[in-house]
């Protein structure tokens, strides 16, 4: 065998195994929680590029990025999501993730737009209506909304301790 027919046969079992584990991992696990904790950026992106379609890695990739304050590398991503994932959660999820960069570039309403547009989606979303919370509590003309919308979320058992913490701390500095 020549070495580019190894090469070809030694990325397809990656692929093949990479897509066996994500498939198996959101059997069991929350799709925004699919372990690819050993997976660098670089691997996902070109798993990503032969199979565009495998949402839930996309999305890891697409938090990662988030998670980094790398919204230019995020955005492609949730966007693909949001226009071509068939699941309710996966696209509610991308749309806010959407909204809240759009509102760190200080475009407030195309920012609610996305995350209205995302709760039309999951009503339930907790995201999207932290999210929408948090933007609502910073202007006085909807600071009422933003404190009643966050006190339900931090009402929420589904919550981690965390974020109850946290909003309830964005609570206290705007309820003064």
């Amino acid at each position: 065998m020549t070495k580019w027919i190894l090469s070809s046969l030694s990325v397809l079992l990656f692929v093949v195994i990479l897509f066996i584990n994500v498939g198996n991992n959101s059997e069991f696990n929350d799709e925004f929680n699919t372990n690819l904790s050993n997976v660098s950026n670089d691997e996902m992106e070109a798993v990503i590029l032969e199979n565009p379609d495998i949402h839930p890695m996309r999305m890891a990739l697409a938090n990662r990025y988030f998670d980094e304050v790398n919204y230019s590398e995020a955005l492609p991503h949730y966007m693909y999501i949001a226009e071509n994932s068939a699941d309710s959660e996966l696209k509610s999820f991308a749309l806010a993730q959407i909204g809240w960069m759009v509102f760190e570039s200080n475009n407030v309403e195309v920012a609610t737009t996305y995350i209205n547009e995302s709760l039309k989606i999951n009503s339930d979303s907790l995201v999207a209506k932290s999210y929408l919370g948090i933007i609502y509590i910073q202007d006085p003309e909807t600071k009422a909304d933003g404190i009643e919308i966050l006190n339900s979320v931090i009402k929420s058992d589904k919550l981690s301790k965390d974020d109850k913490i946290f909003i309830s701390e964005i609570l206290e500095n705007y309820e003064k």
